[in-house]
């Protein structure tokens, strides 16, 4: 699954550098548009921690059913590249839009949640893949369901809840530390 989410990190990144000059353009600036919009209006931390926590859920929501399923293993992989794709393409087009100025964006608005997050996710696709596993080995859902995989549901639970837990710190760091981050370095940048 890391390696999944590499791939779609680094597919995101070479992405930036097939738009055109119109589309690269458009996108420079409105991302400087969001820039200086963010240096003369305050930012709702709640708004967009519930905006944050609608799309976890989804992404956290389809990880879990997938991991119910058999079909579902190869769809975790998918979700997770294509996870790693967005992330790839915001920092590969920052970093292209606005050079080394982009490095130290990226550093400071999309590493800190990251690093929470990308491993909480990878860690849910793990469990889902496990849960599917013992699924296929036991040959039938209704099986699953009357043997002792009951306890392995629950099991299968709690670990994406815990998980999902440990991501709204990332979802909080998202809504109220990095907003800081970026009025603090967006003068910096739009120099």
């Amino acid at each position: 699954l890391l390696i999944m989410f590499a791939i779609g990190v680094a597919a995101g990144a070479l992405t930036v550098n097939g738009l055109s000059a119109i589309q690269s353009e458009e996108l420079a600036n409105y991302f400087n548009g969001f820039l200086q919009l963010l240096d003369n209006q305050e930012i709702n931390g709640w708004s967009l921690f519930s905006v944050s926590l609608m799309d976890n859920i989804k992404i956290t929501g389809l990880l879990w059913l997938l991991g119910l399923t058999i079909i579902g293993i190869p769809l975790i992989f998918i979700t997770l590249a294509v996870k790693g794709f967005i992330i790839g393409f915001s920092a590969g087009f920052v970093i292209k839009a606005i050079g080394l100025k982009g490095i130290v964006f990226t550093i400071f608005a999309m590493l800190p949640k990251e690093i929470i997050l990308v491993p909480c996710l990878i860690a849910i696709g793990v469990n889902g893949i496990n849960f599917s596993m013992k699924i296929l080995r036991s040959r039938s859902v209704k099986s699953v369901l009357k043997g002792g995989f009951k306890a392995d549901f629950f099991s299968y639970c709690f670990v994406v809840l815990f998980f999902s837990l440990l991501m709204l710190v990332g979802l909080l760091i998202e809504a109220y530390v990095i907003p800081v981050f970026i009025r603090i370095i967006s003068p910096i940048i739009l120099k």
